[in-house]
């Protein structure tokens, strides 16, 4: 229980990946048969995905009753609440039992790699449909829960690419040192926000509009206060274009005086002064900011280049060496001889020489592999058990590296296993 208490959040984030690249369907689906009711666009899912979340830390053998146990609850509170006004609301069910059933399997692979690059692909593809779709009339209002959905879902792809990059580095080590994780994870979120704030800056050029529009609206109202601290002077109304005509919003409309005109302008000016000065600072202060945090990133960056490369020696090799050469050539001679030897067959070799066998064949069927230790290759195997894969591991370094018999007869239940 404690392992799975530790992993959880690793698994919760693998799952609400699996969620987040599925989730075209059931909020196209909920906006078709709920239009007048958004949340239930997205709620039986989100519901979904925290119930198959939770399974992660039940025992192996009680996760299937809970997958059953909530793909009944999904047909049942639907049918009952949903249902009894159309029966078509039942197809909000179905993404729900897929996301359910989807995720037992992926609780066995490793952390980060629940979800092949097929899986991501398959969710990026559903986005895109989704956004296309989103685009009809009767889709209308969605786009925008499905824009920050996806946008979740890169940042999850740009996670487990960093991860899975981390853990190729390490050459079979089991992780990666906590600093070295940090640094990663930062620079990712780093490159996704300034990417993220680049898509959406016409968003965000909007939001700034507003923002000063309401600047503005506030430097007129204060005008207008002060104008009225005036005995005889009559403030205008405040409009969408910032000017003092009068409206009748304050009262019954007058002229104003020559006197109080010339106070409205000089408030206005000093108005429009008192904010260019505190843009001014503002702009300065930022800027000096950003010249730190520049300064700080490259250094962080040169300190990390530098420790990734500290344990690497460049070294020049003349290649006209004849004792290096020499000594090549007649390993080359050996290999051959040994490789055209003939070979004892199956039945002649004791426990430990047909372990050595099993792997030497499966090199040779996997050209991938080549240049990896015995762990990595068996351990990246996508297309092994992670169950045999840490079995023929482990049975393979006994019989390389330990003195222990090994018997013939596991050495042949593993040939079984890995046909």
């Amino acid at each position: 229980m404690k392992d799975r208490l530790r992993l959880w959040p690793m698994k919760a984030l693998a799952a609400l990946a699996l969620a987040c690249g599925a989730f075209p369907v059931p909020a196209l689906l909920g906006r078709w048969l709920y239009p007048d009711h958004p949340i239930l666009w997205w709620l039986p899912f989100a519901l979904a995905y925290l119930w198959g979340a939770g399974g992660y830390l039940l025992p192996k053998k009680a996760r299937l009753p809970w997958t059953a146990l909530g793909c009944a609850l999904a047909v049942g509170l639907i049918g009952f609440f949903l249902a009894a006004r159309d029966l078509k609301n039942l197809l909000s069910t179905l993404p729900c039992i897929a996301l359910l059933l989807l995720l037992p399997p992926a609780w066995a692979r490793p952390t980060w790699e629940e979800w092949t690059p097929g899986w991501w692909i398959a969710g990026a593809g559903l986005h895109l449909a989704g956004q296309m779709i989103s685009a009809r009339p009767p889709f209308s209002g969605i786009q925008p829960l499905l824009m920050g959905v996806f946008l979740l879902y890169v940042f999850l792809f740009l996670m487990c690419l960093n991860r899975g990059g981390i853990r190729d580095g390490m050459h079979g080590a089991e992780k990666a040192p906590a600093p070295l994780r940090h640094r990663n994870t930062a620079l990712v979120l780093g490159v996704f926000l300034i990417a993220t704030a680049a898509s959406a800056w016409g968003t965000l050029a909007r939001w700034l509009d507003a923002a000063w529009y309401h600047i503005r609206l506030g430097i007129a109202y204060a005008v207008s206060w002060l104008m009225r601290l005036i005995p005889g002077a009559e403030p205008g109304s405040i409009g969408p274009g910032m000017g003092m005509e009068d409206f009748g919003d304050f009262g019954e409309a007058s002229e104003p005086s020559a006197f109080a005109r010339f106070l409205e302008k000089v408030f206005l000016a000093l108005a429009y002064v008192l904010l260019a000065v505190l843009l001014f600072f503002a702009l300065r202060t930022l800027l000096r900011k950003l010249r730190q945090l520049w300064k700080h990133l490259m250094e962080r960056l040169r300190l990390y280049a530098a420790a990734a490369n500290e344990d690497y020696v460049d070294e020049a090799e003349s290649t006209l060496n004849w004792d290096e050469k020499t000594q090549s050539i007649q390993d080359w001679v050996k290999e051959t001889i040994r490789k055209n030897r003939k070979q004892p067959r199956w039945e002649e070799l004791d426990g430990r020489g047909r372990v050595r066998r099993l792997y030497q064949q499966y090199i040779r069927r996997r050209p991938e592999a080549q240049g990896r230790t015995a762990r990595e290759a068996i351990r990246q195997d996508a297309r092994m058990a992670p169950a045999v894969s840490s079995a023929f591991t482990a049975l393979y370094e006994q019989a390389r590296y330990s003195d222990h018999s090994i018997s013939a007869q596991d050495a042949d239940e593993m040939k079984r296993k890995l046909t």
